[in-house]
């Protein structure tokens, strides 16, 4: 990696965390909605940092699959890297999936509890707790159908016929020209 390149990422990661503790301080949404959009906008750079990284790889490993040639395990790698790498790696750093488990079922049960006395007054309270689940139920749909990803690449990386080998040499080709994918 070039020097421009590991700087760029380190102010890039150092205005990011800047970012976050002034979001942090001031606790207010619209800092949060600001913070979101840039987070998403350091992702879009990492995403195409990551890319130019591995395009001489990348240009390599969609030669040898439009040829048909064996792919090596250097190629598999790199195909790994521009499809599955960022669920991979989040799937490997999430920490929480067992706790929101657990809460998600505290919720349902405390639900089912309030239900028994539900009345006009109550209501909020239960529907303070549904808002709860609501906010938790996305991010565990998020991780496991970020695993099922993994998976299928997998999956379909152990058996490739040529339709399937110019699908990836497409889209290897289209993340290498694309801005954002």
């Amino acid at each position: 990696m070039s020097m421009t390149a590991t700087d760029q990422l380190t102010d890039t990661f150092t205005a990011l965390k800047e970012a976050a503790e002034t979001a942090l301080a001031n606790q207010c949404s619209d800092e949060f909605a600001r913070f979101e959009k840039y987070v998403n906008e350091v992702e879009v750079f990492a995403r195409e940092t990551q890319q130019a990284m591995w395009a001489d790889e990348a240009k390599q490993a969609i030669r040898r699959l439009e040829k048909g040639d064996p792919l090596s395990e250097a190629d598999k790698d790199v195909i790994r890297t521009f499809l599955v790498s960022d669920a991979e790696h989040y799937l490997v750093v999430e920490n929480n999936y067992g706790d929101w488990l657990n809460e998600l079922k505290r919720l349902v049960n405390d639900l089912q509890v309030r239900s028994r006395t539900a009345d006009r007054h109550t209501i909020g309270e239960m529907r303070g707790v549904l808002k709860d689940a609501m906010r938790l139920v996305p991010d565990i749909r998020n991780y496991l159908e970020e695993q099922q990803r993994v998976q299928k690449f997998t999956n379909a990386l152990q058996a490739l016929d040529q339709p399937s080998r110019d699908m990836l040499a497409n889209l290897l080709r289209d993340q290498l020209k694309s801005q954002k994918r």
